[in-house]
């Protein structure tokens, strides 16, 4: 990161419900690369699946980082093949073992070059950014709900809501099918800029003007985090809870 540093901070947490943790990530600061992963499925499943989707679409990304792939054209194309290779890698496990038929996950990753940041999603874990004040989703969410929003059924989650349409209703996620769309995009990074990603069980459970609030609060992004992860845990902590943070700070 030749113009800046990232700095990353991290939590996860089995939430107050659950009893086992079915979130996944991973950092690599060095390298500008993070990752996230809510899976699904019995039998632990969901864990397999997030840590199966996790750590190939990271094999992906850092062997691009070797690579040195740096522009525009490239970063786009690392970021989709690392979403296909995760895929694959969750359905060849499947076929291996029946425990695991069925299992899926979302996931959203970062790749950050210098002055742009890729990214990729499928599901419903976010990807943020904080600048000059404004928070900014930069993922639209792969379920049921925002669907029938974007197609101009319900105004808003709580009319959806009250009409009985879950949250937990994808319309996109990995492992399921033998392909996988993905939403794939890039953006401008400048020093200061911050970034969040995070499982539903954070912004599932928390309004994005809280999550501001939050960010906004702290300086040190520990600080953030456990402020972060504290205000999920107080909306009931019913979901498993993960989020990444990462701050673009001038290089030297």
């Amino acid at each position: 990161m030749s113009a800046y540093r990232l700095v990353l901070e991290h939590r996860t947490h089995v939430g107050l419900v659950r009893q086992s943790n079915q979130d996944y990530l991973a950092c690599y600061p060095e390298q500008g690369v993070f990752l996230l992963a809510d899976g699904m499925g019995g039998h632990r499943a969901g864990e397999v699946a997030a840590r199966i989707a996790v750590d190939s679409a990271a094999e992906v990304l850092l062997a691009g980082y070797a690579r040195d792939a740096g522009d525009a054209l490239q970063g786009m194309m690392l970021a989709g093949q690392a979403v296909e290779h995760a895929n694959l890698s969750l359905r060849a496990a499947a076929a291996d073992d029946a425990a695991l038929e069925g299992m899926g996950t979302t996931l959203v990753l970062a790749l950050f070059r210098p002055g742009r940041v890729f990214f990729a999603h499928v599901g419903d874990s976010r990807l943020y950014r904080l600048r000059d004040g404004v928070l900014h989703c930069l993922t639209r969410d792969h379920s049921l709900v925002q669907e029938l929003i974007d197609q101009g059924v319900y105004r808003h989650r709580r009319e959806a809501h009250a009409a009985g349409i879950g949250d937990n209703i994808l319309t996109r996620s990995l492992g399921i099918r033998a392909e996988v769309e993905a939403d794939l995009a890039e953006c401008d990074v400048k020093p200061g800029d911050l970034y969040l990603a995070c499982s539903d069980g954070l912004c599932g459970r928390v309004a994005d003007t809280e999550i501001l609030r939050r960010m906004s609060l702290e300086e040190e992004l520990n600080d953030m985090a456990d402020g972060l992860l504290r205000a999920a845990l107080d909306a009931g902590g019913r979901d498993n809870i993960s989020l990444i943070l990462a701050r673009s700070e001038p290089a030297g």
